[in-house]
Order: structure tokens, then C-alpha cells, then sequence
């Protein structure tokens, strides 16, 4: 199937209007073994190089959200159909173990995502004559992440994209925030937000929190932040506090991974699905297993760590909170 015949056949099932704007192209590099991972599941990121964009004086063709493209394989046969849902530009050196994971490349890991994009942006700018620029910690990159929308003959039935915070979302964010609230909610895995009154300092924290290049805190933890997000309507129905490292507090009581699920969102099965994205995450940082912790009188939470394969410890009690927490720790595959 071309790309013009995957195209016509997309938008006549999904009642797209077929002039809006898409792009044809293959990944570099692999484009069979990397486009299998699309189709796999494993693959929703990649990264290119902001200054190739400046050379070719093509800034205004930088990746948008909301773009679509037609993934091509070496024989520029169509696959698949792909929508952007995060772009941004960040330094090489800042970019986040979660976007590394999100390529879904090797071991899926930071330090092999740099190994492998420093040789391949480094192959592209040798390509360039009259350049002097090198891959270094502070070389601009473009990173992407994106759902597929449509595989030819193939059901698609799994609405949730997972997201870092970003400005993009801050109404969405703001209003997750306001309903948490009137709940009574605690504000589990969503990091600072209760405590920031401005959005921008949330996301800021939060990015800032993830960078690999960020010093050790006074509690020595660095983790992520990941919003599980509908792909159907752009809504956050949860939030994940998902450590890399932990600090001596999390080690003891509270573990690898906090979530919540917006209360109007509850009893869908969507904690039972972003507990699964969080193992799967770390599993990239070499665990065998990780430790999450529940409230005891919290039987939704319990179910949801049981599902994932739980298995009880202990309960301690944690003197600062003034609360009995159990704790289960989950073997990772």
C-alpha cells in the first residue's frame, strides 16, 4: 500500500477530512526494525536534530503537535498512521529518561539512547559542508511523541497516550488540579501541584525534576512525572510519580511509584493500566523489582497493585504522616 492509498483508506474510516496536511516518511537508521516497534507498541517517541532544521533554513517545518505523518518502512510501503501529541526542543544533555524510553530502542535506557543518537546526529551533520557543529550536552534536539491513530486491518483499543507535564496542557491541568480539590483527593503521584498556585511553576518542577543533569535535592530522589491522557478528548484522567532513585522515606514506606485518577475518571480500570506503564518504565533502570505502597482502608488501590502483580510485605507506620501504610512489592519481567 502507498502512503496516499493508506492515507485515503484512514481518513474514509475515520471520517477525516482528506486534505488535512500529513507527511510520508521512514525512520533512519532502521526504518523496518524501528517502524516494527511502532506497530508493536513500544515505540512512540523520537528525536531530530534542531540544527539541521536551521541549516536547511526550515524552521517553519519543526514537527507540531496535532501533525500527522504516514510511517513508511524501507521499501516505502505504508504501515501505519501517526499523530503527534508532544513536541518540544531540549538540550541533549536534559533530555529526560522517559523520552528515552518512549523511542522504545535497545534496552530502552538514557544511556543508550545517547549512545545511539550521539552517532546518528553526529553521521547527519557530517553530511553538512561548511559546518563546525558537534553533538554535545548542550546541542538542540527535537523530541516527539505520538499515538498511532490506524493500522491497516488492525483494532485499536487502548485510548491512553502518557505525557510529561507541559504548558500544552495547563487548562487541563489547572481543572485536574480544581477537581482533586473539591474532592478531598491527596494528591497522590502529582508531584508538587498542590502546593504551586501558578501552573508554569508546576511544569517547570517537574521538568526540572526529570533532568539527568539536575544535582541531588536535599531528598536525593529524581523520577518522573507522566499524566495518562485520553487520546479521545486531550483529558488527564491520572497522574504518575514514578522514582528512579528513591530517597531513604520512599525506600522505607511509600516505594517506586504514587498515582491518582481524576475522581470523575474512577473505576474505568485506567490505575490498573498506568501502574503497568509505570513497571514498564522502570524496568529500563535495571530492577527486578519495585516496592508501592497503599493505605490499608484503600481497597481500589490494593486491587490495583494485586492486578499488577503485587505481592504484601508489610505494614509500617509512617510517623510523620500519621498513617499505617501496606506495602507489596511487584517482580518485574
Amino acid at each position: 500500500m502507498t502512503a496516499e492509498e493508506l492515507w485515503k483508506e484512514y481518513c474514509s474510516n475515520k471520517n477525516i477530512d482528506i486534505n488535512t496536511p500529513y507527511e510520508a516518511w521512514a525512520f533512519g537508521g532502521d526504518p523496518d526494525g524501528l517502524a516494527q516497534l511502532v506497530l508493536e507498541g513500544k515505540k512512540f517517541g523520537t528525536a531530530s536534530l534542531y540544527d539541521a532544521y536551521v541549516i536547511e533554513d526550515a524552521l517553519d517545518e519543526i514537527p507540531k503537535t496535532g501533525d500527522y505523518s504516514v510511517i513508511l518502512n524501507a521499501n516505502d510501503e505504508a504501515l501505519c498512521v501517526i499523530r503527534d501529541y508532544d513536541v518540544y526542543v531540549r538540550r541533549f544533555g536534559d533530555v529526560s529518561p522517559f523520552h528515552a524510553y518512549s523511542e522504545g530502542e535497545g534496552d530502552r535506557s538514557l544511556n543508550y539512547w545517547r549512545d545511539v543518537h550521539q552517532r546518528f546526529f553526529e553521521e547527519e551533520l557530517s553530511e553538512y559542508e561548511d559546518t563546525n557543529l558537534t553533538i554535545d550536552p548542550e546541542t538542540r534536539i527535537i523530541c516527539e511523541k505520538f499515538c498511532v491513530e490506524y493500522i491497516p486491518g488492525k483494532e485499536l483499543d487502548d485510548d491512553l497516550i502518557y505525557i510529561e507535564p507541559t504548558m500544552e496542557l495547563a487548562d487541563e491541568i489547572a481543572a485536574y488540579k480544581q477537581e482533586m480539590l473539591d474532592a478531598g483527593s491527596s494528591f497522590d503521584g502529582c508531584f508538587s501541584m498542590k502546593r504551586h498556585d501558578e501552573i508554569k511553576d508546576y511544569v517547570d518542577d517537574c521538568i526540572n525534576w526529570a533532568n539527568p543533569r539536575r544535582e541531588a535535592d536535599g531528598h536525593g530522589a529524581w523520577g518522573n512525572v507522566i499524566f495518562a491522557l485520553r487520546k479521545s478528548d486531550n483529558r488527564i484522567v491520572g497522574c504518575m510519580q514514578v522514582h528512579n532513585v528513591l530517597s531513604e522515606r520512599m525506600e522505607k514506606y511509600t516505594g517506586h511509584v504514587g498515582y491518582s485518577v481524576r475522581p470523575s475518571e474512577r473505576r474505568k480500570g485506567y490505575a490498573k493500566k498506568m501502574l503497568a506503564k509505570a513497571c514498564d518504565f522502570l524496568s529500563i533502570f535495571g530492577f527486578d523489582e519495585i516496592n508501592v505502597s497503599c493505605l490499608p482502608e484503600n481497597e481500589a488501590s490494593r486491587k490495583t497493585i494485586l492486578a499488577n502483580g503485587g505481592e504484601y510485605i508489610e505494614t509500617v507506620f509512617l510517623e510523620c504522616d500519621g498513617v499505617n501504610l501496606e506495602r507489596y512489592k511487584i517482580r518485574l519481567k
